[in-house]
Parts: structure tokens; C-alpha cells; sequence
């Protein structure tokens, strides 16, 4: 924002408006934000209008940001000009929506979607941990780092436990009778410590399945540990692998083991549900989006009903095949004047690893450098689509660590200069490994990695009779139940400990992209509407999984 001057008497009411009532300090930039909108609405000379509309943007940053807090919570805390922009960018949508809701500081402005898009990467989301005792979510003050303290370990699986147990306890299966709304009859939960003296009696517990250096299942919890006895165990729809969080049911022995009768994963708790108790925290960095607000934001989503995301996945560039078949889709894209509004293209980019062959980063760049000249042919395109790419497993640098960061910008450099400055400045988005896209009041995660195949070879226990379709529904429902993209143990998939809130399925997206090599598959769990659009290479079929923003919401 170029600098704005301030006149001292608004500069005032500006900084009066925010820090008497609330106790928050705004930033320079803040200020002029504050005061160019403020002009741009022609309300500088009206100081009614004017005051009006700076405790309008107040109350509204309040209410995103600190909902729930008390003022002792935010005392002192300073407000950038990104964070009013995203206040401002919510009020629009409301105003658009109710126009008798809409204040002076946005009346007569409708919402620009290029300003409710966003691509966010793993390594810039906000870090929140979740407090068991206190059942909130907390901002961590301490930056990540890539080396992760031995803390950060216990830290992630503590919280994941707290998380998915909180859950559980919210279930209508597990509220006591006397709880509003609540069955005549529920299950207790009971914990690894309580098993003491209680041998020969049914239990149910929730913890952690893992095993001992010597081979043994074993159920922990945050209290302690118990030896499981899974031979006879019925197990319940999903993938169950060790690292997973698991609900067993069983008899716990005069051994001190846990005899189990049946094996389940924990409910899942919906998208709306979990906004209802914290849509006020703001887990992506693009604004938090409390439940009241969530119509408005609908309601500007189903103004656009042919809007749509293209997702290819496996896109080889080091073959001419490839690049013929996305042509094809292109030129049928611009054909049909029906062009996506965001573009993804997942990795791997290349079909020969760069790390078996160092000649293979020429093989890589020229592979950019080819689909640069694809895309220069669709000026159209260009000027409409935002594109996005995500690596692959195999792509530079590989690494097994989740999340991963973006491709190295010196191998894509010269695919940048090839492209206007104008598309490369706003419509171009180097992503993470996994990343999420929001569009207004939508979340849409994409995850590329073979995670089907890695859920299986891990798996523990399956359900005995498989029908057709039951592999996929149960990746996913292992998934959106287990709130997490990867519940694998570490030797595994190791994960970047510090970063972990990056795999978190919590709340649950409203789209979930799992780009794997296994067979192409869409359905819908939970509200989520999940899908795997296969692999786009060399010889294979030529196909994309379009996802219309009215579709989600159905």
C-alpha cells in the first residue's frame, strides 16, 4: 500500500476507536488502511458517517479475530492492515449479501473473487495447538523450525489424542444421560490408568495403537500403556494401522492384557460442526470464518455456479504425450469458453526421479520450459486461471519428510521468465506438499502422495469381507476420522514435527484431493466430498476431475 497521509483529527478517531474500547494498537499501515477506505467511500469530510464506519470495522475485526476471548486475551495486541483488509473483505460480503446490513465504510462495493481466493502453504499456516484441559485452540509464539525439538514429538501426539478424544466425548453415542439431548444408554470411556484392579471386566478405551520393540500391539494413551490382544478383534470399516487413534473394545485379563472384542476408529465430528465451537479460530491464515457468516459467504458462492477447479495429477513433462494430452484439454477448455478458475497441477513432473541422475535436472527444467511455451498459447487462459503446482514424492528435492516445501525456485526460473510478469505475479502459486485452497467459505486440501498403498502395507487389521469400492471408502473414512492426512508411525512417513498442524484434517475440509497413482475415485464422507483424479502420464487416459463450487455445497 502506497504511504497515505492521515489527517491528525482522523488519525485520532482511528486509533480512539480501536484502543479504548478494545485495547488493540494499530500499526502505521493499519491506519492508513483505515483512513484510504475511509476516503475511497467519500467519508473522510463526514464525521458522523466516518465514525460510523471506523467502530463498523472495529467491532467486526473483534469479532473475526478474538470471538470468545476475553479482552485480557488480546490487550495490547497489534493490527496490521492485512488483518483489517480480511475484516473489510468479510463486511463486503455481508453488505452484497443483505444490503440493509452493509455499512458506510462498504456500501456500493460487491466482493472481487480474486480477493477470496487464496493458496496456502504448509510452512505459513498459523501454528495452533490444541489445549486439552482447557478444550481451545492456542496460537504457539515459538517460530517452527525444520530441526524439531525432542519435545515437539510427545507434543503433536498429545495433541492429536486430546483432539480426537474431545471429539469422541462430543459424540451422542458418549454424552451422559443427563446431558441435554443425549441418549438413555451411552458408552464410557476409561483410561489405561483405571485398568488397575479391574481385571476380568469389560472396558472401552481410545489411545494410540503402537507396538513394542519386541513386536506386540500395545493401546497408549496419555496416562500409560496396555498390551492388546487383537486375534479375535472384529474389526470396524476403515484401515486400521499402527500410529492410528483407535477405539478397542475388550476384556482386560488377569495378564494385563487387554483381550479385544472389536476395533473402531473415532467418530468424525462434520465441517459445520466443528465452526460452530471454533469458527472463530483462524487455522489457514486467510481470516477466521465464524458459523453466522458462513451464509453470506454461500450465498456469494452459488452467484458463481460455473466456477471450477481442474486437478491433474502425475502431469510428466518429460513426455510428449503428456503435453499433447493437456493441449488437448486446453484447446477444449477455450473451445467450450469454459475455463477453470484455478488450474492444479500435481507432480511428479518428471517420470525419472532427479536424485537417481543429476542429468535429470536438465530433463526437469526443460520440462517446465516446454510447458511454459503450452501455456503461452492460451493467452486466455492465462488471464483467467490461477495455476497452481504441487510436487511430488519423486520431484527435487525428494524427501520422505511431510509436509514438503515447494520446488526449488532456481530450477523453475527460467519457466517464470518465460511467462508474462503479470500472470506470474498473480496468477502463478508454488505450493506445498500437501497445501490447501480456500475460496470464500470453502476448504479445499490437496494431498499428493501414493497413500493407499502406504495405508495398506502398514494396515493391522481389515474387516474380513471386502466389496468393491470398500478399499477407497475406507481410505477415507480412516482419513476424516483419524483428522490427520498420514496416521503412520514415523518410520513410516516421518513428518516434520513442528509443521505437523499442516497434516491436521480438523475441522474437516469441505474437499479433499487425494492425488495417488492408485484408481481413479470420487464419493462424499461426511460432507466431505473427496476424490482422487489418478494419473495423468504417458500413454494413460486422458482425464481431470472438475469440481464445481455449487457441487461442494450440495
Amino acid at each position: 500500500m502506497a504511504d497515505v497521509h492521515v489527517p491528525p483529527d482522523v488519525r485520532r478517531e482511528i486509533l480512539r476507536a480501536f484502543t479504548r474500547k478494545y485495547h488493540l494498537q494499530l500499526r502505521s499501515d493499519a491506519v492508513q488502511f483505515v483512513c484510504a477506505t475511509l476516503q475511497a467511500h467519500g467519508l473522510l469530510d463526514e464525521p458522523v458517517a466516518r465514525a460510523e464506519a471506523v467502530e463498523a470495522l472495529a467491532n467486526a475485526l473483534v469479532e473475526q479475530h478474538f470471538s470468545g476471548a476475553s479482552s485480557a486475551g488480546f490487550d495490547g495486541l497489534v493490527v496490521t492492515s492485512d488483518v483489517l483488509c480480511k475484516v473489510y473483505d468479510q463486511l463486503v460480503v455481508e453488505g452484497a449479501e443483505e444490503p440493509g446490513a452493509a455499512s458506510a465504510v462498504t456500501m456500493g462495493d460487491t466482493p472481487n473473487l480474486e480477493r477470496y481466493f487464496h493458496v496456502c502453504d504448509a510452512f505459513k499456516l498459523p501454528r495452533i495447538r490444541f489445549n486439552g484441559s482447557r478444550k481451545i485452540f492456542e496460537p504457539i509464539e515459538k517460530p517452527a523450525s525444520l530441526l524439531s525439538s525432542p519435545a515437539s514429538v510427545t507434543e503433536h501426539l498429545a495433541e492429536r489424542y486430546e483432539l480426537l478424544r474431545s471429539v469422541v466425548l462430543r459424540n451422542e453415542h458418549f454424552l451422559p444421560p443427563l446431558a441435554a439431548g443425549a441418549r438413555e444408554s451411552h458408552m464410557k470411556l476409561t483410561t489405561t490408568k483405571n485398568l488397575l484392579g479391574r481385571q476380568g471386566q469389560n472396558c472401552l478405551l481410545f489411545g494410540r495403537l503402537s507396538t513394542t520393540p519386541d513386536g506386540q500391539y500395545v493401546l497408549e494413551d496419555t496416562e500409560g500403556s496396555v498390551h492388546l490382544d487383537l486375534d479375535a478383534a472384529i474389526a470396524g470399516e476403515g484401515i486400521f494401522t499402527e500410529g492410528s487413534f483407535v477405539l478397542v473394545e475388550g476384556e482386560y485379563t488377569m495378564q494385563e492384557r487387554l483381550h479385544a472384542f472389536a476395533i473402531g476408529h473415532p467418530p468424525s465430528e462434520s465441517r459445520d460442526e466443528a465452526r460452530s465451537l471454533f469458527g472463530h479460530v483462524d487455522f489457514t491464515g486467510t481470516g477466521a470464518v465464524p458459523q453466522k457468516h458462513v451464509a453470506a459467504m454461500q450465498s456469494q458462492e452459488m452467484q458463481h455456479p460455473d466456477l471450477s477447479f481442474a486437478v491433474f495429477s502425475d502431469v510428466h513433462l518429460d513426455h510428449e504425450n503428456s503435453l499433447s494430452n493437456l493441449r488437448a484439454i486446453l484447446q477444449g477448455y477455450g473451445d467450450a469458453d469454459f475455463i477453470p478458475f484455478c488450474l492444479v497441477l500435481c507432480g511428479n513432473f518428471t517420470s525419472v526421479s532427479m536424485e537417481a541422475d543429476e542429468g535429470n535436472r536438465d530433463r526437469f527444467e526443460q520440462g517446465f520450459l516446454r510447458l511454459a511455451e503450452l501455456l503461452q498459447r492460451f493467452p486466455h487462459i492465462l488471464e483467467q486461471t490461477h495455476l497452481v503446482l504441487i510436487p511430488g514424492p519423486a520431484d527435487p528435492v525428494s524427501t520422505p519428510l511431510l509436509p514438503r516445501a515447494r520446488i526449488p525456485a532456481p530450477l523453475v526460473a527460467s519457466f517464470e521468465q518465460s511467462l508474462p510478469s503479470a500472470f506470474v505475479a498473480q496468477r502463478l502459486h508454488w505450493a506445498s506438499n500437501p497445501c490447501k485452497l480456500v475460496y470464500f467459505s470453502q476448504e479445499m486440501v490437496i494431498f499428493r502422495d501414493d497413500i493407499m498403498s502406504k495405508m495398506l502395507r502398514s494396515a493391522v487389521r481389515l474387516k474380513d469381507e471386502l466389496r468393491d469400492g470398500d478399499l477407497q471408502k475406507f481410505l477415507v473414512s480412516t482419513l476424516l476420522d483419524q483428522a490427520h492426512l498420514c496416521p503412520l508411525p514415523q518410520q513410516v512417513r516421518p513428518v516434520l514435527w513442528e509443521h505437523a498442524n499442516a497434516m491436521r484434517l480438523y475441522p474437516m475440509p469441505s474437499a479433499l484431493v487425494l492425488a495417488d497413482r492408485y484408481e481413479r475415485f470420487e464419493l462424499t464422507y461426511e460432507g466431505c466430498h473427496v476424490f482422487n483424479p489418478g494419473s495423468f502420464r504417458d500413454g494413460a487416459e486422458v482425464r481431470a476431475l472438475l469440481v464445481n463450487t455449487s457441487e461442494l455445497q450440495e
